[in-house]
């Protein structure tokens, strides 16, 4: 067994606890703090998402059913953060769902590891210090890069292939339909979120029919299969508890995509 001393080496870690439900995050955060670490709360995926957006963290435990966006979505979503030191932070899931199946998916998101509730402080110090140190370990043996060869390694949300065919070669063109992008989506996202949060699926599915073809002709491939999954389901009025969590996505998408396109004009 691993002796509690060791907590001292997780002192002054940043941890990020994404957890909805209060009585687990009081646990949790009284764990953590009895350890050293400053903890953050997220009460959803989402909010894990733009916390880490905003912010440093050394790890992050991630509840996997949250609502709004679950553990799983913004697991996938981190994974794929411009920030390459964001996007590789460990990532450990909190469930009581532990069958093997269930493990496959959480590490096919990209999760490092999973610990089953409730909670067993001695195995949770053992996860998090492994992947706190592991990934420490990591970045100390990659040698360091200039700002532009990080940034052409970042692994971007969009492909301009189909833009850039139709541009001819034209590079106004392709500016400008960047800058259109940038202008006019954010408003069609924001009308879907609030069409989905007023139960008003017939707008839902005309909007993410309308935005169906822009993410293809912007070649962002993470949202593909589900903004046709929104206006499949609004249009049929099917698996409508699962609209809202698609629209998270797509919405924190677009977000990050719009970053780096910026970066483009």
């Amino acid at each position: 067994m691993q002796s509690l001393t060791e907590h001292t080496r997780l002192s002054n870690k940043r941890i990020l606890l994404a957890e909805d439900i209060k009585m687990n995050q009081y646990i949790a955060k009284r764990i953590l703090e009895s350890w050293g670490c400053d903890v953050t709360i997220a009460n959803n995926g989402k909010e894990a998402v733009n916390l880490l957006t905003e912010n440093y963290f050394d790890c992050i435990l991630m509840d996997v059913q949250m609502p709004e966006l679950d553990g799983v979505s913004a697991t996938e979503m981190i994974r794929k953060l411009p920030d390459s030191q964001k996007s590789s932070i460990p990532i450990i899931a909190l469930t009581a769902n532990t069958l093997d199946s269930d493990k496959n998916r959480y590490m096919k998101a990209g999760m490092n590891a999973c610990i089953s509730k409730p909670i067993n402080e001695e195995k949770l110090l053992a996860v998090i210090t492994k992947n706190i140190l592991s990934s420490q370990k990591e970045k100390e043996n990659v040698p360091e890069k200039k700002t532009n060869q990080q940034n052409s390694s970042v692994e971007k949300l969009y492909d301009l292939s189909m833009v850039v065919s139709v541009s001819g070669g034209n590079h106004d063109f392709i500016k400008k339909m960047i800058a259109l992008f940038i202008e006019t989506v954010p408003q069609n996202i924001y009308e879907l979120k609030t069409s989905a949060e007023a139960g008003n699926w017939d707008q839902v599915g005309k909007i993410a029919h309308k935005l169906k073809s822009t993410i293809d002709s912007m070649g962002i491939k993470s949202i593909h299969q589900d903004i046709r999954s929104i206006e499949a389901g609004a249009k049929q009025k099917t698996n409508l508890e699962n609209i809202s969590t698609l629209v998270e996505k797509v919405k924190l998408v677009i977000d990050h995509t719009i970053q780096q396109l910026q970066t483009e004009l």
